[in-house]
Order: C-alpha cells, then structure tokens, then sequence
C-alpha cells in the first residue's frame, strides 16, 4: 500500500498576490486599474528585493570567521532563489494582469465576469512565467 506524498500547500502564496491584486484592479476603472497594476510592479519588482538585499547585507556583515564568505554565497543564492525571483516574477503578472484589465475596461466599457477575470489572471502568470 503506497502512501501519499505530502505537499504543502499554502493560500498565502505570490500566486494569490497576483488573483488577490487583479480583483482589485477589477474593481476599478481603467486608471485605476493601471494605477494598481504600476503600485503592485514597484512594489515586487523593486521595493521588496531591495529590501530584502539590503536585510541579508546587514547580516551578512555579522559573519566572522573563515566561513564567512561560504556562507554569505550560500545566503545570497537561497535569498535570490527562493525570494527575490518569485517576487519579481509575482511584479510582472501584476502589471500584466492589471494592464490587460486596463485596456478591456477601456475598450469595451463593462465589467469582466469571474470567469473572465480567472483567465486574465492565469494568461498573466502564463506570460510572466515565460518572460522570466
């Protein structure tokens, strides 16, 4: 009898960042949804990696000994890796998502249906997943 593999999985994931930001964005006109789209860019592509270099710089500075620069190379991967990537990943699905919510709300002037707006946010992540 085979067991299965536990996963973990977690609602609290860049990925619902994405679906949770173009909900808002849908919420608004084309403006704002534009203007959720550049916030929600800046904020993971810029403001969060920025902080988070500047965090492990600051602690890297506190390493002694002669195994401090293996371990500041291992910090600085793991940092780059496991958060600084999916954060600027999340940054392009947002202003992508928000962007084409932008121009269907300009274009065709009604409100997309949660279906619609599903699939925007899937083809967002799709694209941004590629460009990346």
């Amino acid at each position: 009898m085979s067991r299965r593999r536990y996963q973990r999985r977690s609602s609290d994931s860049l990925e619902s960042v994405v679906d949770d930001s173009a909900y808002i964005a849908a919420r608004f006109g084309p403006v704002g949804a534009l203007t959720t789209g550049v916030v929600g860019f800046t904020v993971f592509y810029a403001l969060l990696p920025v902080a988070l270099l500047a965090w492990v710089d600051a602690n890297k500075a506190k390493l002694v000994g002669p195994a401090a620069t293996v371990f500041a190379n291992i910090l600085d991967q793991v940092v780059l890796q496991r958060f600084i990537n999916p954060c600027q990943w999340a940054g392009i699905a947002i202003l992508l998502a928000c962007c084409a919510i932008a121009a269907w709300k300009a274009l065709l002037s009604d409100e997309l249906t949660s279906a619609e707006l599903a699939e925007t946010c899937w083809l967002a992540k799709l694209l941004s997943s590629l460009l990346r």
